[in-house]
């Protein structure tokens, strides 16, 4: 009997498309694997477009949501609903879930079908919220080490659900009816000798380039190509193409313009988006179903979008970023300045343009911004090599340090990524840290074994256990603290923290002992870290620390 996997994907439309090497993996994996998927039913479209699926599952998840925030009925009623929804997967006896959505909603209804292989968010018999397999929970852990992050979500997806393999692109599923629909909506406009698919608008505000830059830059494309414009968005975005439109005109343009905002269905967009031959974009669903039909992309990542995370995945496409200190900024950042969308210059983004089309060269000017241009590693991962400007020296010791540290330890296999060369650029600080680290570490391990020696007995002494719990979290904040502190240790201690909380076990014993382990991870870790830095026999005259603990 083939081998049968369950996705929980409700999120966004993106995300869907970004799990396209996943579906392939797990063929990769399970030869003749069948796989079902649960969507909101929003993306029910999307995921019909999407390879090697026998089943798409829909519920509306978003009506879940709006219904629990105005109360419009109980909570309790409300996941019964999806409970009784959900009853028939109980009886299918996947082989393994994946939960590629991060919300307590989704991780019940894992839960709910709870197989012996989860990957994703599911819930432990106390009903918390935890996370099982180590790519998921470095996709938990990553926002709090963005800048050091080398791993797109494509990847995450991958290897987090199925594991390692070849490299696989990400490929939408086409219909003739829709290329053939597209042809004759596009002849409609002119015909051009190549149609630039443009989104001027985004989901969110923050990550959208400012739309008479849009204006600017197609203007002066069309001033020197011989090239058309595809408008593509939904009905929201009528305004800011409207403002991006007056710009074009003002500025000059004269090439035709296509206007298909709100006027496609799914289908019809993945139509018409085969029939471009670039595509300028912010980060958007719409850029991933442009990567999906094969188009070169030009990202302009601003605001809070780090590219590296959710930009075009695959070669040949093009990714524009400020060189801003602040930027990219924190989700829950509210920016009264928008500055970063003003170092981007529609000069430049029209010659990289260009140059995605073959025939212009990169632009000499670069001051404010950095080019990267995509493409495979030799892990059979995405990557993005910089292309113009410069990054931070420490950012980029880092990012390839910590890129090579977590496949290495996720993966049962060496990186073909080479290590950064000679020491950090930080390396008195990291030995410093370092220092202060260890006996810190050494002194929560004692303490947490000894939790476990107290409640290992039937009766043991509640404040005794206090006593332990309390000096246990005196330690673990200054050691937080500390190894926040220094890019040589900050992420394994996020991860450290994360894993304390992560607790799967229903009684006290039980939790102890996962927290126990918690801290001998991190202590390895940590060794780990200070023996691939090249640090442990430098020098150093060790100094004392003593602990405020």
């Amino acid at each position: 009997m083939n081998k049968q996997v369950l996705i929980i994907n409700v999120t966004r439309m993106g995300d869907l498309i970004q799990m396209i090497p996943l579906l392939k993996r797990l063929e990769y994996e399970w030869p003749g694997v069948e796989i079902d998927l649960v969507v909101d039913t929003e993306f029910s479209e999307i995921a019909g477009h999407l390879p090697g699926l026998r089943t798409v599952l829909s519920f509306d998840f978003q009506l879940l949501m709006d219904d629990a925030r105005v109360k419009a009925r109980d909570l309790v009623t409300l996941y019964q609903d999806v409970a009784n929804w959900a009853k028939p997967l109980l009886a299918q006896g996947y082989d393994r879930v994946i939960n590629l959505s991060f919300n307590r909603r989704s991780a019940y209804l894992t839960g709910y079908v709870a197989p012996a292989d989860i990957r994703g968010l599911t819930t432990a018999p106390d009903g918390n919220v935890i996370v099982k397999d180590p790519w998921m929970s470095y996709f938990l852990d990553m926002h709090t080490y963005r800048s050091f992050n080398r791993f797109n979500l494509v990847d995450v997806y991958a290897l987090g659900g199925s594991g390692p393999g070849p490299y696989v692109p990400v490929e939408l599923t086409q219909h003739d009816s829709d290329r053939e629909w597209a042809r004759n909506f596009l002849s409609a406009s002119g015909t051009p000798a190549s149609w630039i698919g443009v989104q001027i608008g985004a989901s969110d505000v923050m990550k959208a380039w400012r739309p008479e830059y849009f204006g600017q830059t197609m203007a002066l494309l069309s001033q020197q190509l011989n090239v058309g414009f595809v408008l593509i968005g939904n009905n929201k975005e009528l305004p800011t193409m409207q403002e991006a439109v007056r710009t074009y005109k003002t500025a000059g343009g004269l090439a035709p313009l296509c206007h298909a905002i709100g006027k496609t269905s799914i289908s019809q967009l993945i139509g018409l988006l085969s029939q471009c031959d670039l595509m300028l974009t912010n980060d958007t669903g719409p850029m991933h179903v442009a990567v999906g039909v094969g188009v070169p992309i030009v990202n302009v990542s601003v605001g809070h979008v780090d590219f590296r995370e959710t930009g075009p995945y695959g070669p040949n496409h093009w990714v524009i970023q400020p060189d801003i200190a602040c930027g990219p900024c924190g989700f829950d950042q509210v920016c009264s300045h928008h500055s970063c969308k003003d170092r981007l210059l529609p000069q430049s983004i029209a010659a990289v343009c260009a140059h995605a089309l073959g025939l212009g060269a990169l632009p000499a000017f670069t001051l404010g911004m950095r080019v990267y241009e995509s493409g495979v590693d030799v892990d059979q991962l995405g990557t993005y090599h910089l292309r113009l400007g410069s990054e931070d020296p420490l950012l980029q010791w880092y990012g390839q340090f910590w890129r090579k540290f977590w496949f290495e330890s996720c993966v049962p296999y060496s990186s073909q990524v080479s290590m950064p060369g000679g020491l950090p650029p930080d390396h008195t600080h990291v030995i410093e840290t370092f220092l202060r680290l260890e006996p810190l570490l050494q002194s929560l391990r004692v303490t947490a074994d000894e939790m476990v020696e107290v409640t290992s007995k039937a009766h043991f002494s509640v404040p005794r256990l206090n006593a332990c719990h309390d000096r246990l979290n005196r330690l673990a904040r200054e050691a937080r603290i500390i190894g926040r502190s220094s890019p040589a240790f900050s992420p394994i201690t996020s991860a450290c923290f994360r894993d304390t909380f992560n607790l799967s076990q229903p009684d006290l014993y039980g939790m102890t002992c996962e927290h126990a382990r918690a801290y001998v991870t991190y202590q390895d870790r940590i060794r780990d870290v200070v023996q691939r830095l090249g640090i442990e026999h430098l020098p150093v005259r060790r100094m004392k620390y003593a602990s405020t603990a």
